[in-house]
């Protein structure tokens, strides 16, 4: 027989055991469950480390112990103060929240490689069809549908408990033991996860997995709101089309040429032909660049390709917020480089073959003014769908011009590829698909030079490379060094660094390399500045890249979600801040071309740095006032709506196409 309590609070005997001590209490074995969720993804990933040993990876869960132990010392001090059946419904909410946070950090901590922030949650909620596909091929897997299964019975049985939870004994000297010893426990281990070596370790267990803790996600979100966000956010109003004062060129209208603009994604610098001139990737882009313009030092300021199109097309630093703010219906259209051009004639049009439910993207391209955009759905072949988000980029290269032969006129037309995308997948006619990631990412690279050279093809048997502006750049890169999973969240130079070039034979000197700061920001600018726009000081954060940049002209950058780190470039000194912990790190970039041997920035210089970083992100945010609800038909085939800071794409196939 046991001792226990019935419902009243009275003691009794039963057969039964009570939970407390014979068996863990529900809410002991769910937070035994979410430590292993979290500690074990760690472990896994650190030990995948030859050159972190078996001391070095426990090091990194020291937090990690101290945030379980702090949670059960917790429980058990409400136990202590009054043995409850209410509290031991409040524990078991608790705890099944700390879980799923867990396992969801499980996730995406093997996916990403970094701490799941608590500023991503919103996203996640708000915008959950956008990371499904993501997760999907994960879910699909056998080991998939058996996790499914385990948090299916997990949620029943977590409600059955909140029904009817076990006994719980009133015996508070117990729980007052139990309180003691863990704030004992938790003493000891809370203070050593501060006792870091000043040195900073490039590798993933100090880039990354040290700074992966429940206890700094949860202590930036509450005690910094990401380090300076909300309520006291500065914001940015942006000219819509035509109130910017430009002086227009008095060049014959017969005379401007065509401009084509490819963006390359998923394309590094360090991927190019153009950052290795050992390889071959991809010759084409390499050709291209002796035939005309190499800015060979450019940088994204964000890598997300819808950040980028952005930047590009405004000359402006996109919106910071993990959201897709940019494809919020506008009353009219922002000022940009379609608009721009629009004055003197231009027409334009945006071809890409990814999916345009993807975050919106007709809505993004109507706010940014063009005449009309192009995307997979266009097509209605799935046969030319890669993965869950790309296609055969060649399939765009018809549509594409003959949009642009349907008119008189010049005309600016854009296409962004998508095969380098994850899951890096190329079309069965351009070979089979590699089994090693970093092999099909390259094998990609080589499908995407495919890809320009055969729009430079076209361009050749049109007659039309003369007097055609022809600009290439890439819109983000990719880190494929060891631990940086889907290395886009720290900003390696083979993140933030792309290429860049211009060809334009009828007015640019061939083999020119610029190698000054250069920014995605200035690419309207320069484009209007060569075609002879006279711009004004300060209608651009971008700058004309033709002429020569101070070299400690600051170019900012960020990673895309909360929590992730900023920083800028300077005098070829590189400073990135990590907001889970505050620290500053400081690259030379000429020394340390690997970013292997960063040094910790402190004192004022970290101060005053950090400060800068924090106010471009507060600048950064486009401030309008949302409606609740918004529609708009757009280009013949997208239904479009918005509401507050979110957007959504629906393509109605069966109508006239352009």
């Amino acid at each position: 027989m046991f001792l226990g309590v019935d419902r009243a609070g009275r003691s009794v005997l039963s057969k039964r055991p009570p939970s407390n001590f014979a068996f863990p209490r529900a809410e002991s074995t769910l937070l035994l469950i979410a430590f292993g969720c979290t500690v074990g993804p760690k472990l896994m990933i650190a030990l995948d480390e030859p050159q972190v040993g078996l001391a070095a990876s426990l090091a990194v869960v020291i937090s990690d112990v101290a945030f379980f132990v702090g949670i059960a010392f917790a429980i058990a001090l409400a136990y202590a103060l009054r043995p409850s059946r209410r509290i031991a419904r409040g524990a078991l909410l608790t705890v099944a929240f700390v879980l799923a946070w867990s396992a969801a950090n499980a996730v995406w901590l093997r996916m990403t490689g970094v701490q799941l922030q608590v500023g991503i949650i919103p996203v996640l909620m708000k915008h959950p069809a956008e990371f499904w596909p993501t997760v999907q091929p994960y879910v699909a897997r056998p080991s998939g549908v058996l996790v499914l299964g385990a948090v299916a019975a997990m949620a029943v049985w977590v409600a059955w408990r909140l029904v009817s939870p076990a006994a719980v004994l009133p015996l508070r000297a117990r729980h007052r033991r139990r309180a003691i010893l863990l704030a004992v426990v938790l003493a000891l281990t809370a203070p050593l996860h501060f006792l870091r070596p000043s040195r900073y370790d490039p590798s993933i267990l100090s880039q990354t997995l040290g700074f992966s803790s429940h206890a700094h996600a949860l202590w930036s979100t509450l005690a910094f709101g990401w380090q300076g966000g909300s309520p006291a956010r500065a914001a940015r109003g942006l000219p819509r089309a035509g109130e910017l004062v430009v002086g227009l060129p008095e060049t014959d209208p017969a005379e401007l040429p065509n401009i084509v603009i490819v963006m390359l994604e998923s394309t590094s610098y360090h991927a190019s032909a153009l950052g290795d001139e050992s390889r071959d990737v991809m010759p084409n882009v390499a050709r291209i660049a002796s035939a005309g313009v190499e800015f060979v030092n450019t940088h994204a300021p964000v890598s997300q390709t819808g950040k980028a199109v952005w930047a590009v097309f405004t000359g402006t630093a996109p919106d910071l917020e993990p959201d897709f703010v940019e494809a919020v219906l506008a009353d009219e259209v922002y000022e940009g480089l379609p608009s721009l051009l629009r004055r003197i004639g231009y027409r334009s049009a945006f071809f890409k073959m990814a999916k345009g439910t993807f975050q919106c993207a007709p809505a993004t391209l109507a706010n940014l003014g063009f005449d009309w955009a192009w995307f997979r759905e266009n097509l209605q072949d799935p046969s030319a769908h890669l993965g869950y988000l790309a296609g055969d980029d060649f399939r765009m290269i018809d549509p594409a011009f003959d949009w642009a032969a349907r008119q008189d006129g010049p005309y600016m037309l854009v296409l962004l590829t998508s095969v380098a995308h994850d899951p890096h997948e190329v079309p069965a006619w351009f070979g089979a698909v590699k089994a090693d990631r970093h092999e099909r990412f390259v094998q990609c690279m080589r499908f995407t030079d495919a890809f320009v050279g055969a729009v430079d093809r076209r361009l050749t048997e049109l007659g039309l490379v003369e007097n055609t502006l022809l600009c290439v750049l890439g819109d983000h890169g990719e880190s494929f060094r060891r631990g940086a999973r889907r290395g886009r969240w720290v900003p390696y130079e083979e993140v933030i660094r792309v290429p860049w070039l211009i060809r334009w034979p009828a007015r640019l000197k061939p083999g020119t390399r610029l190698e000054w700061p250069c920014s995605q920001l200035d690419v309207t600018p320069t484009i209007l500045s060569l075609l002879g726009y006279d711009l004004p000081q300060g209608g651009f954060a971008g700058r004309n890249a033709m002429l020569p940049a101070d070299a400690a002209r600051r170019l900012y950058f960020s990673a895309w979600f909360d929590g992730s780190p900023s920083g800028f470039i300077e005098n070829g000194r590189k400073i990135v801040y990590w907001p889970h912990n505050g620290e500053l790190f400081a690259y030379d970039l000429a020394a340390d071309a690997s970013e292997l041997s960063p040094a910790r920035v402190s004192g004022i210089e970290r101060d005053r740095s950090v400060a800068d970083i924090l106010s471009w992100r507060r600048e950064s945010r486009i401030a309008f006032a949302p409606r609740r609800f918004r529609k708009r038909f757009l280009y013949d085939h997208w239904w479009t709506f918005s509401s507050g800071r979110y957007a959504r794409a629906y393509y109605v196939p069966g109508l006239a196409t352009k």
